[in-house]
């Protein structure tokens, strides 16, 4: 199976969600399945680091694309920064042979819409891996009964 990844950081940045694509993606490798990232050039911490456009990395072809770097701090340079990956990201996607399977993280946010995308326009499959859920939130809000917080997190008190 042919399957791309996408996310903003993968390894060898230390973004815990580039770190946990990175095992599933050489998990997926190593079970013989042709599997491709999409992700940026600039690493989470910043700093000036830009990787590589591409390389293999245990078996997963990276494939890495540019957008700004305003940084972490500024609010509407974050917004210039994921914008900026997002056309990019959707640029080299298009560019890339069809896949049959398109995993999409929530990093940056909305991400995901480079997935649906590719289900447009090639006829990917697509799958959004949502991370940072926060039920007891919702509790708290009172969105949420305590009994339905229990089913999700069953060895938690709600």
């Amino acid at each position: 199976m042919r399957i791309l990844l996408l996310n903003q950081f993968y390894r060898p940045d230390v973004a815990a969600t580039g770190q946990l694509l990175a095992d599933l993606a050489e998990g997926l490798a190593q079970k013989g399945h042709e599997v491709h990232v999409l992700c940026s050039r600039r690493a989470y911490g910043g700093g000036g680091v830009v990787l590589p456009p591409k390389e293999i990395i245990k078996g997963v072809c990276v494939h890495r694309v540019s957008a700004t770097w305003f940084g972490r701090n500024n609010t509407f340079g974050r917004i210039i920064d994921y914008l900026s990956f997002y056309f990019f990201a959707m640029c080299k996607a298009l560019r890339l042979p069809k896949m049959d399977v398109c995993m999409s993280l929530t990093t940056p946010p909305f991400i995901g819409l480079v997935g649906l995308m590719l289900r447009t326009f090639k006829g990917t499959r697509t799958v959004l891996w949502t991370m940072d859920l926060y039920p007891e939130v919702m509790v708290a809000f009172g969105f949420l009964r305590s009994e339905q917080h229990s089913l999700i997190y069953p060895n938690q008190e709600g």
